[in-house]
């Protein structure tokens, strides 16, 4: 591992690990929530975006990802406009279409940034892959959304959960690894 990537793998994993703890906490209510009402699936829904725009935004303030850091801010006010404006409007259209915005939005700028990356060496970072899983996962469930706007809340939040389920997997994995190479390099960022 390089000495740049170690530093970004010192300042990127306790940012990555908060996104990965949100998701699999909200992907696990939406596999044990049997009966949500449509209210109490917005506010839940509300929060996780709300955090996970506040885990992207720890990450954009890191000075390792001032290339990124536009794009990331970007995705993660989008999720936090989205976050405070679902559980306003807790009817499944309204949640659907909102969160579905929220999620193509973000997950577009994680296409970007895994993009720019492979094009641009300057703007490469150890979490353009991760990107490209996070961001396709959230462009393409977030494009599903409205599709299930009319079987409720429970649907509803079976779709949003198995997108957090899939991200939060992809992303306990790449903060452990990142973790594991800073220590080895020497670089841990506490």
């Amino acid at each position: 591992m390089s000495s740049s990537s170690a530093v970004q793998a010192a300042a990127y994993w306790q940012p990555t690990l908060f996104r990965a703890v949100v998701a699999a906490a909200f992907g696990a209510l939406s596999i044990f929530w049997q009966e949500p009402a449509q209210g109490l699936v917005s506010l839940a829904t509300g929060v996780y975006l709300l955090l996970t725009g506040a885990s992207l935004g720890l990450l954009a303030r890191r000075p390792e990802a001032a290339r990124q850091a536009r794009l990331l801010g970007g995705a993660a006010a989008v999720l936090a406009v989205a976050g405070v404006l679902v559980p306003l409007f807790p009817t499944p259209a309204a949640f659907a279409w909102l969160t579905a915005a929220a999620l193509v939005l973000s997950g577009a700028a994680e296409l970007l940034l895994w993009w720019r990356g492979r094009v641009q060496e300057a703007a490469a970072s150890v979490l353009a892959k991760d990107w490209l899983i996070t961001g396709g996962v959230a462009v393409g469930f977030g494009a599903a959304l409205p599709f299930f706007a009319r079987l409720g809340a429970h649907a509803l939040l079976g779709v949003a959960g198995a997108a957090a389920i899939i991200t939060a997997v992809v992303l306990l994995i790449a903060a452990l690894s990142y973790r594991h190479d800073a220590a080895g390099s020497g670089a841990v960022r506490q």
